[in-house]
């Protein structure tokens, strides 16, 4: 599987701390019958970006990132829980460039794997400091419900002909962006920023996962397999309204847009000649760009670049 982009060296320890946690700590939690399956699934390449926002958004507001990083290793179990039984629903075969829990195993396994891995994200979490706990505890089962609730909205997006672009950005704030936002949020907490901070960051990380999903939709159309580490095209080819689906048949006016009805090949080519791409693209740009404006001013310098160095690193990702 072809990576072209690694994280930025000053961010590749906390990943590495991030990993050191999920292969030693949780792995010896991990109930005996499922370990198989979780280890291979926590073995995977997966970018970290999730617990990396709550590690950096602590080293922000001046506090210590390591205090936050049972709150970052919750985040990102919480994060791979979606992932399986994402595949599951989605009957994706590819998950990070090796087959799926379900396709590996069974689905049943997969289910039983994913509901294990929320279990062990709320033991990282409750280590978390006593004094933000009741805090980063009401933000991470908010978070819980919030996802399910826009996973929901995706399942049933798969059954409606007609999709309104601002449908489906709800839709994604729930499902994507609020975990993020989450992320980010108790990592403001644990690091004890005050509370109109703790708001900033928490629509920082909102805002990145809104142009994260966008930008997920595009690289499904735009990348390759190589690189991409999944099926490209599988959104499409399982009739997902996705946001670049959304835009083109609202651009056509007409239901020839509708995934699922016309060859991927067309599909890429109307994306093409009506300049999708590139209007996406912008779109993405302008959420990063929203989303740095509301962090310039927290924190020195030096505490701040991290996070900027991570939101460069995902503005300009291929996978």
């Amino acid at each position: 599987m072809t990576r072209p982009q690694a994280l930025p060296s000053q961010l590749q320890p906390l990943a590495q701390a991030v990993d050191q946690v999920l292969l030693q700590e949780v792995l010896a939690e991990t109930p005996p019958s499922l370990r198989e399956p979780i280890d291979y699934f926590l073995r995977a390449p997966g970018k970290k970006i999730r617990p990396l926002l709550t590690l950096l958004s602590a080293q922000l507001v001046g506090g210590q990132w390591r205090q936050a990083l049972p709150a970052a290793v919750a985040v990102e179990l919480f994060h791979d829980f979606t992932l399986i039984h994402d595949d599951i629903m989605d009957r994706d075969r590819l998950r990070r460039g090796q087959p799926t829990v379900h396709v590996k195993w069974d689905d049943g396994t997969a289910i039983l794997s994913g509901d294990a891995l929320i279990g062990l994200a709320w033991r990282q979490l409750l280590k978390s400091p006593s004094r933000s706990l009741a805090v980063v505890t009401d933000m991470f089962s908010e978070a819980l419900l919030r996802v399910c609730e826009g996973q929901a909205l995706d399942k049933e997006f798969e059954h409606r002909r007609q999709i309104a672009p601002e449908e489906y950005l709800e839709m994604i704030d729930k499902k994507t962006a609020w975990l993020m936002r989450a992320a980010c949020g108790m990592g403001a907490v644990i690091g004890g920023a005050p509370a109109g901070q703790v708001e900033r960051l928490c629509r920082f990380g909102e805002l990145i996962g809104l142009g994260f999903q966008i930008q997920d939709d595009l690289l499904d159309v735009v990348a390759d397999v190589e690189t991409l580490g999944k099926e490209v095209g599988s959104d499409f080819r399982m009739a997902k309204k996705t946001y670049v689906v959304i835009k083109l048949q609202h651009r056509l006016g007409a239901a020839e847009a509708l995934a699922g009805e016309m060859d991927f090949a067309r599909f890429r080519q109307l994306l093409s000649e009506r300049g999708l791409v590139e209007e996406i693209e912008q779109e993405v740009a302008g959420y990063f760009s929203r989303a740095l404006a509301l962090v310039d001013d927290i924190g020195q310098p030096d505490q701040r670049q991290p996070l900027l160095d991570l939101l460069r690193f995902l503005r300009d990702r291929t996978y």
